[in-house]
């Protein structure tokens, strides 16, 4: 069975939803809706599980996390029975690597679909800052957005082609207040909302020309050229015979 050796298109599709939803900035407001500060605030999006960040946020280190912070994992991947075409199909694109050695036809094997969940886990000390952060993508996450990446094995080359894939919000963002609060323990909003990411994972694929390094060859003089029998013998498959007229 041949194995896979783009595993990467999944991270290239994680790189893709967080720079999607990243670069959220927010502003605070007092009670009368007044802002007090004009400075934008930036939300850090971080790739871990929320354990992971309230940890990060309970025992704070210099320049560690800090509130309000997102936090981004994937929770599971399954086959989309749904896009699943004959495994054996395959299809051809047009291929011209970037030292213009011409045009070549690649062939790409019927690739696997398959559906990336994805948590998110939203954590804020002001409700004010909570609510600005799910303005920022409940509105246009109706019900998906969708994401532009390059076709594998197409990086070097003159003609990229373009995949569009969907990232479908669950339509569900649980937000969870603290009821039980020590006299150290600081106060911390979370909201915990998922996604699916609609995505392909590519078999590996020859490539359509490579270099010749070496050429296996034997030449003769009319004089020296071998019998059937000592070609036989001496496993001489090619040969040149090189007669003067």
């Amino acid at each position: 069975m041949r194995k896979y050796t783009f595993g990467w298109e999944i991270q290239t599709l994680l790189e893709q939803f967080i720079g999607a939803f990243n670069d959220v900035t927010i502003k605070r407001y007092d009670n009368k809706k007044n802002v007090v500060s004009p400075d934008l605030l930036k939300v850090a999006y971080v790739y871990s599980p929320k354990q992971r960040v309230f940890n990060g946020l309970k025992n704070p280190a210099p320049g560690g996390l800090v509130v309000p912070v997102v936090a981004v994992s994937i929770n599971g991947i399954t086959r989309d029975q749904s896009r699943v075409f004959n495994k054996n199909d395959s299809f051809n694109i047009y291929h011209n690597p970037l030292d213009d050695s011409g045009t070549f036809l690649k062939n790409i094997v019927q690739p696997v679909p398959i559906n990336i969940g994805v948590n998110m886990t939203i954590v804020t000390k002001y409700q004010n800052d909570m609510d600005q952060i799910l303005s920022n993508f409940i509105p246009y996450c109706d019900p998906y957005i969708v994401i532009s990446w390059k076709l594998p094995f197409t990086d070097k080359t003159n003609t990229p082609y373009e995949i569009r894939s969907e990232i479908l919000w669950s339509g569900t963002t649980n937000i969870q207040y603290p009821v039980d609060l020590g006299p150290t323990q600081p106060f911390r909003i979370t909201a915990d909302t998922s996604f699916t990411i609609k995505g392909w994972l590519f078999k590996k694929t020859e490539e359509p020309y490579g270099k010749i390094y070496t050429i296996q060859s034997d030449y003769f003089s009319d004089e020296q050229e071998p019998t059937e029998s000592e070609k036989l013998i001496q496993n001489l498959d090619d040969y040149f015979c090189c007669s003067c007229q």
